[in-house]
């Protein structure tokens, strides 16, 4: 098949035409036009004098007395591309940039740690994050000639050529910037100072855990993703919708350990649905980011490998406990199309794995991969099978997407299974085997013909994390599908990292390298990476049963515990960072668990799978005493730490005696749960004779519990809504009462909510062609969940006893 390109230096850019000479060569190059990385070269050509993150470009703004100006994203990130496109080669502002800063362009992926930290100022600063990353600092010797500089002191994301939405523009932004440092520079550099602390204390944790360790956090995490589960389309919480593997991991552990149905219902209608959603890739396999709506049907097009080794981990383990009741060859689908998606698309020469695909063609999301009913039939041919394809991808149902930056171009569709193929089936009366067979040969002709299309770019450098990451689902894939071609393409990934990226230092140690792009190795590993990596190796020892893979893992592991260990000063855990790394100003340690899970979660989960191969009880015991490291934390920011609550979890499994309570058993359940919520309303008959009528909502909730008010401030939380189901033509207005704010153990933020007695005034009203229909008269339903401090029930859906007179 066609590979998709690959952003080397010389690709052309979709807007680069615009910077060059008559005779076709470039009018700019900067100091990224060495580099390796794909995002750095991207902006290799801009006339932004971009310079990467080092010592040349910090003297640099020590000698001219500059500010910094500090960029960070990665190669297929839409809306950087979209800054490059509007600001970063607009030759104006450029040349402001350049008369004010020092420019700097950081790849996140390559520096993780450099983007953790600027990231938590930008939160801290704004509120919000994401990326274009976009950071002022202050040069080294601002404070005197010790000072290492790169401290923060204004900070934001994508930020437009004008002003716009008011946020300022480019221009505008540099401007002021460059008056305050220079006519008001030591309120900048306090500024600067006062930040740079904050960011210490909230990433370097120095304070000794005290919390003993237990079952609550686990049980803490479970609850607050059950309050989240979406119960209409899976997932938990609202749009944009990711699929969050360690959550999913998390949770199918936890149903391992203490059989729920309720539970297994949430996790197999999300598994369902995001496996029958746009956010799939229906016809080449492989999971995009993201959904943008809740539905799981329009993606964010990106695809990112950590995100499909993580999923292909999740189908597997799903398959492993309970296949699909109606489909049963539905998650062993996902994993093999996801498993062939990588080895087709996303293998470096090397053996290793690329990083990522982008959303984009010629700056049109989605470009590849939408299609029109016509392409599709003009692809299949075949009339009943072209007609069947439409049906089965929901392309008789009108289009479902455009690109929301280019409104006048014509809408087309994402591919999705609006149908499960096991009811497509029965309604067909076609077996289920056959169906799966055509499909099969409808994916392969549409591939063929997607293939001859212009490509998204793909990111092609190899990350030791990432890697360590497919590696493990392809060995676990390979041994649980008994399919030797994925177990082998993992054996054939670690060699290529232990030959390639592996060093010795002039102790005799191993050393891992973080990146490499075309046989070109660099930049020290960090925590993660040993930590991602070992997880692969375990796996394909376990897979194979070879021991070179379990050596090279106790390996990695005693390395990153000499390099990386936290135990002196918090007892436990590990820095993120080598110690020295002149170019940080905090020594971080990480525990937020998102996409990429922390490298601390990963070595406690390391350290108990050596345990468990080796039984060797050192390994127990560290794992122990890290997670007690982090035993504050845990108790406190549940999902957040989700990846360490599920290690948390195994190690409660493997050493009971060793925790202050057993874990959970079918029998300490609790027995009969309570009722803490009665409701009246009155009066029970509107007359909508005269087009409105009014009623009053009376909510009794019981002391110690609290419903989520009707806007918690929360996103993921179950508010309390009074509707009309259906609307029947008429409207309702519904007054709620303020909630009281309070701060809960499973939010790291406050929310709001009701206690004790609360009422909704609403009133309905007619509002054309209000009538009475198939479904019935229309009634009214308030929604609302209810919970402690620690635990929640099940969601509630109640009808109230009101009749509605007045209607046709």
């Amino acid at each position: 098949m066609a590979q998709s390109q690959s952003p080397a230096q010389e690709a052309v850019h979709p807007h680069h035409a615009l910077l060059k000479n008559p005779d076709g060569s470039w009018k700019y190059t900067n100091a990224l036009a060495d580099q390796t990385s794909p995002y750095l070269l991207q902006h290799a050509h801009n006339p932004v004098q971009w310079h990467p993150w080092g010592p040349e470009a910090f003297e640099l703004a020590r000698k001219q007395g500059k500010p910094i100006f500090l960029s960070i994203g990665y190669a297929t990130c839409y809306w950087c591309h979209v800054m490059e496109r509007q600001v970063f080669e607009n030759p104006e502002l450029a040349a402001m940039l350049n008369e004010h800063c020092i420019s700097i362009k950081v790849d996140r992926e390559e520096r993780p740690d450099v983007d953790d930290i600027y990231m938590t100022a930008v939160q801290m600063m704004t509120g919000h994050g994401g990326w274009p990353m976009s950071v002022f600092l202050t040069p080294p010797g601002t404070a005197g000639q010790d000072d290492p500089g790169l401290k923060p002191f204004w900070g934001g994301t994508y930020i437009p050529p004008e002003p716009r939405h008011g946020l300022p523009g480019f221009g505008q932004l540099v401007e002021g910037i460059a008056d305050a440092w220079n006519n008001r520079r030591a309120e900048v550099v306090e500024q600067a100072d006062q930040i740079a602390q904050a960011v210490q204390q909230q990433l370097s944790q120095h304070d000794p855990a005290q919390t003993p360790l237990d079952i609550k956090p686990i049980q803490t995490t479970a609850n607050q993703l059950m309050r989240m589960y979406d119960q209409e389309h899976g997932g938990f919480g609202g749009a944009p919708k990711f699929p969050q593997p360690a959550n999913l991991l998390f949770l199918l552990k936890a149903y391992r350990n203490n059989p729920n149905a309720d539970l297994w219902r949430a996790l197999a209608y999300t598994l369902e649905r995001m496996a029958r959603g746009g956010v799939y890739d229906q016809v080449g396999g492989g999971f995009h980011r993201y959904a943008t709506d809740e539905k799981w049907l329009v993606p964010h097009f990106e695809k990112m490998l950590y995100d499909n080794a993580q999923l292909v981990e999740v189908y597997l383990s799903a398959q492993a406990v309970k296949p699909d009741a109606a489909d049963p060859g539905l998650y062993e689908r996902v994993v093999r199309e996801t498993c062939d998606y990588v080895i087709r698309e996303m293998t470096d020469p090397s053996g290793a794995f690329w990083s990522a695909q982008d959303a984009e063609v010629d700056a049109r999301e989605g470009g590849n991969y939408v299609w029109t009913p016509q392409e599709t039939r003009d692809v299949i041919g075949d009339t009943a099978t072209a007609d069947l394809a439409i049906r089965m991808y929901g392309l008789g149902r009108g289009t479902n997407f455009q690109d929301p930056h280019h409104r006048d171009e014509p809408p087309t569709n994402v591919l999705y299974l609006p149908e499960r193929l096991d009811q497509i089936a029965q309604q067909t009366d076609t077996p289920l085997d056959k169906l799966i067979a055509t499909r099969t040969e409808v994916n392969k002709q549409m591939l063929a013909v997607r293939d001859r299309r212009k490509q998204p770019l793909t990111d092609d450098k190899v990350l030791a994390s990432w890697n360590g990451m497919m590696i493990a689902a392809l060995a676990k894939a390979g041994a649980q599908l008994n399919e030797p071609r994925y177990t082998d393409a993992a054996a054939r990934a670690a060699d290529s990292i232990l030959k390639h990226m592996l060093t010795v230092d002039s102790d005799g140690q191993p050393r891992l390298l973080r990146t490499m792009r075309q046989g070109q190795a660099k930049i020290p590993a960090f925590l993660e990476d040993y930590a991602y990596l070992a997880h692969g190796l375990i796996e394909l020892h376990r897979a194979t049963n070879q021991d070179r893979w379990l050596n090279e893992a106790r390996k990695l592991t005693a390395t990153a515990q000499a390099l990386f260990s936290a135990k002196v000063d918090r007892g436990g855990g590990y820095y993120d960072t080598l110690a020295d790394q002149s170019d940080l100003f905090v020594r971080t340690v990480s525990t937020y668990d998102g996409a990429v899970p922390t490298g601390n979660s990963q070595m406690a989960h390391n350290l108990l799978d050596l345990f468990e191969l080796t039984q060797d009880r050192a390994y127990l015991g560290r794992a122990i005493a890290d997670l007690q490291a982090f035993s504050d934390s845990l108790a406190q920011r549940g999902v957040g730490m989700v990846h360490m609550q599920h290690a948390l979890l195994r190690a409660i499994e493997l050493a009971p005696n060793q925790f202050q309570t057993p874990p959970p058993t079918k029998q300490n359940r609790t027995a009969k749960p309570e009722q803490p919520v009665t409701v009246s309303v009155a009066p029970d008959t509107l007359d909508l004779s005269t087009g409105q009528a009014t009623l009053h909502v009376t909510i009794q909730i019981a002391p110690g519990y609290h419903l989520n008010a009707s806007d918690p401030g929360m996103i993921g939380l179950i508010p309390t809504t009074l509707e009309l189901e259906p609307a029947g033509g008429l409207t309702i207005h519904v007054e709620y009462p303020p909630g009281v704010t309070k701060q809960y153990p499973f939010a790291e933020e406050a929310i709001d909510v009701y206690e004790g007695t609360v009422t909704l005034n609403a009133t309905v009203q007619k509002s054309g062609g209000a009538s009475k229909n198939d479904s019935g008269a229309p009634r009214l339903v308030l929604r609302y969940q209810a919970c402690t401090d620690s635990d929640c029930q099940e969601p509630k859906a109640v009808d109230l006893p009101v009749v509605m007179n007045g209607l046709p």
